[in-house]
């Protein structure tokens, strides 16, 4: 990035550096300008402060060579976006997370974070945290401020959780965590979480039940339980992450089979009072008793909508919609309960059984069956 000021001075050669890093869009707002004018200079600082948010950290603090008045401009930029984990950067980097009192929005991908905590109190206005494709060998993300909160596709090392301590989070997102599944502590604010648990791709947890790919059943936490089904010393000896997700109002929640986090919360299902809206997986849809499914539905008193999604992939060629018959409530389903969806690739043996047990709960199926051709 080239040197420019907020003079008239500016030289066109120097604007002419600057136009690969802007959009189309972003020139037009010039375009009337008469030549010469320090186009870039004459914006607020807000407005700079939000432009440098979608620069690469390294070249958001490259601008404070720029002029005098750009000096210090980088420091309250909205958002931090950092890529890779090695030089001196990273050395630098280690400590600026702790000292940023503006920043709002931090994408940290591709990155390598070690430590005992990684805390942010010392960034009261940061409220979006977004972890990607990041080995997270740390054992607590801490932060008061924080309302959206997203780790996906992360791994760790660590011979115990990771510890997630975020009260005021609204949104939250697990996705494809490898290693062992973080440990989530209370969300009292929460409103939507979607997690994703287990092996997907690549992705593999160690929350696996060791006996489950002989007998395609769960050891549970009986005497002879495997070492992953027995609840451990580190904090998870209740649930892992459904006590904390239990004031959402909207869930989705899928895991793989054979993983026991979900299976093992449910020995202390806590009771979701707010859950409107509850999206499943085939995980939770296991006959011949479909303990999983009947649990979490017993303990959701005002759900209104409940999917289940028996497919793989992004889309389903099947599509089933039901209701829930008022006339003969189950004490096992909410009495608010009013839309139930099921899609599937195909109305296979599985699906059937997945249906006469939503029969048994009073949940009429209407057989209106949508296939979607070509996807």
């Amino acid at each position: 990035m080239s040197s420019t000021d907020s003079s008239s001075e500016t030289s066109d050669s120097d604007s002419s550096d600057l136009r690969p890093a802007t959009s189309v869009g972003a020139r037009r707002l010039f375009d009337r300008m008469p030549p010469g004018i320090d186009c870039i200079g004459a914006l607020s600082d807000g407005i700079l402060h939000h432009i440098l948010s979608f620069l690469p950290a390294q070249e958001a603090v490259r601008t404070c060579v720029l002029a005098q008045r750009w000096r210090h401009l980088w420091k309250c930029t909205t958002g931090l976006r950092i890529v890779g984990n090695k030089g001196p950067f990273w050395r630098w980097l280690n400590g600026l997370l702790f000292v940023s009192r503006c920043l709002r929005t931090l994408v940290l991908s591709g990155v390598g974070l070690q430590g005992t905590t990684l805390d942010f109190s010392s960034c009261p206005a940061l409220e979006d945290l977004t972890i990607g494709f990041s080995v997270i060998n740390v054992g607590k993300i801490s932060s008061l401020s924080l309302k959206c909160l997203s780790i996906f596709r992360c791994r760790s090392y660590l011979d115990d959780r990771v510890r997630v301590s975020a009260p005021c989070v609204v949104s939250l997102k697990l996705l494809g965590f490898s290693g062992i599944t973080p440990l989530l502590e209370s969300m009292p604010l929460l409103e939507t979480a979607f997690l994703t648990l287990g092996a997907h791709g690549h992705h593999t947890s160690q929350d696996i039940c060791q006996k489950y790919s002989q007998s395609g059943v769960y050891c549970g936490a009986k005497h002879d339980a495997c070492t992953n089904c027995h609840a451990n010393n580190d904090g998870s000896r209740n649930c892992v992450v459904l006590g904390a997700i239990s004031n959402a109002k909207h869930l989705e929640l899928i895991s793989s089979f054979g993983t026991v986090i979900f299976t093992r919360d449910l020995k202390w299902c806590p009771t979701f009072d707010k859950l409107k809206n509850l999206i499943l997986n085939d995980y939770w849809c296991m006959g011949p008793s479909f303990d999983a499914l009947s649990c979490i539905l017993k303990h959701s008193p005002v759900l209104e909508k409940l999917s289940l999604h028996l497919f793989k992939g992004l889309r389903a060629n099947v599509k089933m919609k039901g209701s829930y018959s008022s006339m003969e409530r189950s004490s096992v389903i909410s009495e608010h309960l009013k839309v139930v969806d099921v899609k599937c690739s195909v109305v296979d043996e599985n699906v059937v059984e997945v249906l006469k047990f939503l029969c048994t709960l009073n949940i009429r199926i209407l057989f209106r069956v949508r296939v979607r051709k070509g996807t």
